[in-house]
């Protein structure tokens, strides 16, 4: 092949993959879209932005608060308009602050009240956790597992209704030589805390649930995993076991059931 041919060829390749990327917008990125079309999350000062938006930066001085520009003094002199924005596309799930994102309206709201003594969501819609001070969102996952353009990070719990993860911690963290392969004797033990309105956690069984290293997903895991359900499989609770390099001394794992949010759970 001759190197015209071969550089075409190449360069066919990397515009057929270019066109096969998925667009920015509201219906794909739950933040905002820089200059290049990639999907921020919209939570800092120069890239703030929520609802596949484009991009804004913050005036100087000011914050990006719940994925909107506030204060700060603009080129002018002049003060910024309190985070208003034209076309706002919407709140996003746990970006309310102690308020509570309604995906309908598309606004942030204040939380019904709520009984703990009920099986989560307790009441509370769709994304929601019941806590003492009423409905709340679901935390958002902070870690670097999720790219911007994960699907948890765009989790709208009105259109996605995979199982809602409410709680999740870290177990144990060591060697295990009995239960693990040579070579990959450290094991992972952590907690999920779930509820799904379709009630799939029954007789040990649960949807699929994905792992998430390093900004991409590492596949479903489909072994390791203990489930105890109550209120007809409507909630569960999960031990989620994995063996990994005896060298690992510290690990920030992410999961997120399908359709459903994520969450970050650093070992030990």
């Amino acid at each position: 092949m001759s190197l015209r041919l071969a550089l075409g060829v190449g360069l066919l390749v990397g515009l057929i993959i270019a066109s096969c990327r998925e667009p920015c917008d509201a219906e794909t990125c739950g933040g905002c879209c820089d200059a290049s079309g990639e999907c921020q999350l919209g939570t800092k000062v120069a890239a703030c932005g929520r609802g596949g938006l484009v991009c804004s930066t913050c005036n100087r001085g000011g914050t990006c608060s719940r994925q909107v520009c506030v204060g700060g003094t603009s080129e002018d002199g002049g003060l910024d308009d309190a985070g208003t924005i034209t076309g706002d596309g919407g709140c996003s799930i746990g970006l309310c602050g102690q308020q509570v994102c309604n995906v309908v309206s598309g606004t942030c709201e204040t939380g019904a009240s709520c009984d703990l003594m009920v099986a989560q969501p307790a009441g509370c819609g769709s994304g929601h956790v019941c806590t003492a001070g009423g409905c709340r969102d679901v935390a958002r996952p902070q870690c670097m597992n999720f790219g911007p353009q994960s699907a948890p990070l765009r989790w709208n719990p009105g259109v996605n209704f995979g199982p809602v993860i409410t709680g999740a911690r870290g177990v144990s963290f060591g060697l295990d030589v009995a239960r693990c392969p040579a070579g990959s004797s450290k094991r992972a033990v952590v907690e999920l805390v779930a509820y799904d309105f379709q009630s799939r956690f029954v007789d040990g069984g649960y949807p699929r649930l994905f792992l998430y290293r390093e900004g991409q997903t590492f596949g479903t895991v489909s072994d390791g995993v203990t489930v105890t359900s109550s209120n007809q499989g409507g909630v569960a609770t999960l031990l989620v076991s994995q063996c990994g390099p005896e060298s690992v001394a510290s690990l920030t794992v992410g999961y997120a059931f399908e359709n459903g949010n994520g969450v970050c759970i650093s070992l030990p």
